[in-house]
């Protein structure tokens, strides 16, 4: 899942009911209007910031899931092969 599509709510500076956003919209609009008409103008440095932190959780994720899928199909073959090589003792 994009973090960029992962919807926020922001407080809204003059106290009213939060603002209803994205994280994508946070690093691309300049400004953030709440119902009552306060607004955010938010400084291109730290949208720029937001937006490298962002990426570099995608891709942690995407590196954690390729080793998570890797070490589940080592447990499999290492399960598999503990039971292939076990003895086996059958009573009647």
């Amino acid at each position: 899942m994009s973090l960029e599509r992962e919807k926020t709510e922001i407080p809204c500076p003059g106290g009213g009911s939060p603002i209803r956003t994205t994280y994508g919209d946070l690093t691309r609009k300049r400004t953030m209007k709440s119902n009552r008409g306060h607004e955010y103008h938010f400084n291109s440095r730290d949208q720029s910031l937001l937006k490298r932190s962002m990426d570099k959780i995608g891709r942690l994720q995407r590196d954690f899931e390729r080793e998570m899928n890797r070490a589940q199909e080592d447990f499999g073959e290492a399960f598999s092969d503990l039971l292939a090589g076990a003895d086996v003792l059958i009573k009647k």
